[in-house]
């Protein structure tokens, strides 16, 4: 058995699979302070391996180090290479690139979708252009809706921590907020797409994954572009580099 772990900064997201046949025998999505609670689900399953992708920062990693060291005879930390897994990696230097954009690189490329632009959007929101035969061309970071949220909150006075949905025509605070993270974060996922089309002579499929993707969705289908829509890209990538055959959510 091998285990996946999506450390990312608000959340770790797991799944156990088999090896040989790919099949994805249990899976959880914590918040950090909880994490804890499925260490007993992942060790039930007596895991060989691990592979983590962790953004989460350095403590964090420190902890899931000390949980599972003495646990997992196999414990592997994932670091972006420049040329592995068909992916020819351009980031400079390549071992910079998080290893969670590295593995949603992956996991988009083997779906064969040809050119397309891979988006997560959590507590940021990364966009990154990639071809159809492997090459990472360049990508962007912003903030996501919640940091976004919290700068207006903070860095300004009128503008208090409304929660409200976005609207076509926004006619209150909440709604000119919503609205307007909405645009933001798809105006970014647009401004590349259009990229890519003068680069590469067409539309190129867009990926999306992350838990606070809702608000590009609905911008994004106002607008008339479709979207591939992944729930777990980055253990989908985990799976593909460690091997694990047919292993997509």
């Amino acid at each position: 058995m091998i285990l996946l772990i999506d450390a990312g900064n608000s959340r770790l997201k797991w799944w156990l699979a088999r090896p040989a046949t790919g099949a994805v025998v249990a899976r959880g999505n914590r918040s950090w302070p909880d994490w804890r609670a499925d260490l007993a689900a992942w060790l039930a399953h007596a895991p060989g391996q691990a592979l983590i992708s962790c953004v989460a920062g350095p403590e964090r990693a420190a902890a899931l180090r000390a949980e599972l060291a003495e646990r997992v005879p196999e414990l592997r930390w994932l670091v972006a290479e420049a040329d592995a897994h068909g992916l020819r990696n351009r980031y400079q230097p390549p071992a910079s690139l998080g290893a969670d954009r590295y593995a949603a690189l992956v996991a988009a490329l083997h779906r064969r979708l040809g050119d397309c632009l891979v988006v997560g959007v959590g507590t940021a929101l990364t966009a990154d252009m990639l071809t159809g035969d492997g090459e990472f061309l360049g990508g962007c970071i912003v903030p996501g809706p919640h940091l976004m949220r919290s700068a207006l909150a903070t860095g300004t006075a009128g503008v208090a921590p409304i929660m409200a949905s976005g609207a076509i025509f926004p006619r209150d605070t909440g709604e000119a907020v919503a609205t307007g993270i909405g645009l933001a974060l798809a105006g970014v996922v647009l401004g590349l797409r259009e990229r890519l089309i003068r680069l590469r002579g067409a539309a190129p499929a867009i990926v999306v994954a992350g838990g606070a993707r809702a608000p590009v969705l609905a911008v994004l289908a106002e607008n008339g572009v479709d979207v591939v829509e992944v729930e777990d890209l980055v253990l989908e990538g985990l799976a593909r580099i460690a091997g694990v055959p047919a292993c997509a959510d």
